[in-house]
């Protein structure tokens, strides 16, 4: 029995060399599917959403944002508790599945889709992107600019990690209701101060006349001291999204992934059975 408690050991200590080795891509790749799936959820749900129900969602959001005359978010937004009633104003506003979602973004240039929500409570940040309440909600128009954050380096979800790689030109795109909204790249600010009270409110402000979105993440990895804002300026839509999929592609994508996580988890399993068998079989010589 001694003699074999060094192999079941190493069996063991290979395992959760693994577990930890693997954890990373199978918990993104789950958290892909997730996203793919609320995504394939929110347009269907906008397919099945009439004319005059569009009108009255695009009405609501509008009338929301004439109530903010300037942006509040200056305060750091990551790990909050959310402080909105699900009753809220806000969380009534743009929540047509009454799940929290808003909407989807789209960031070709480093292939993600993400869904957004209302507030940036740790919940939504541990998936998604949450849009900064008391910043304009993400419907565009003049004089209004919307805060998305997320976080970056997560080992269970690459949501904003990178970000950083998006130049001055690039494009993203937001899916709210019935429209595409486009908006190239137009300043990347790195490495600016949690702190920085002053920068930040530069940074995020609405300039009149201007319709602006803003990316917002913490950085560097793990340290979190600092905050990457990448903004964007509204531009025309010429449906030229590279990455824009149908709902069954995106499915089809979402099965994809799902069935890798099963691969990874049926390969352990297979690993643990067949020493725990050698074991067994070990023992009745």
């Amino acid at each position: 029995m001694k003699k074999r408690l060094p192999s079941i050991l190493v069996g063991l200590l290979f395992l959760v060399g693994l577990g930890i080795m693997i954890y990373p891509t199978v918990s993104n790749q789950w958290n892909t599917y997730r996203q793919n799936k609320l995504i394939s959820n929110y347009e269907k749900i906008v397919d099945d959403m009439s004319d005059e129900d569009f009108s009255q969602e695009w009405q609501n959001a509008q009338a929301f944002n004439e109530t903010i005359s300037g942006n509040n978010v200056f305060a750091d937004v990551f790990g909050e508790k959310s402080k909105d009633s699900e009753n809220s104003e806000y969380n009534r506003v743009l929540n047509m599945n009454n799940d929290g979602i808003m909407g989807y973004i789209s960031i070709p240039e480093i292939n993600i889709k993400l869904a957004i929500y209302h507030g940036t409570s740790d919940d939504v940040l541990q998936t998604g992107v949450g849009h900064i309440n008391g910043s304009k909600l993400p419907i565009g128009g003049e004089s209004t600019h919307c805060v998305l954050a997320a976080h970056r380096g997560l080992p269970s979800a690459e949501l904003f990690t990178d970000i950083d790689q998006l130049q001055t030109g690039d494009k993203f795109y937001l899916h709210i209701l019935d429209k595409v909204l486009a908006y190239e790249v137009d300043q990347i600010l790195p490495m600016v101060d949690k702190d920085d009270h002053q920068t930040l409110q530069n940074a995020l402000s609405i300039t009149e006349g201007q319709d602006y979105v803003s990316l917002f993440t913490c950085t560097p990895y793990g340290v979190n001291s600092h905050r990457l804002i990448v903004r964007g300026h509204r531009v025309e839509y010429n449906g030229e999204e590279d990455v824009k999929q149908s709902v069954g592609d995106r499915m089809l994508e979402s099965i994809k992934n799902y069935y890798m996580l099963i691969l990874v988890l049926g390969l352990s399993i297979t690993i643990l059975v067949i020493i725990i068998m050698r074991y067994v079989f070990n023992k009745k010589k």
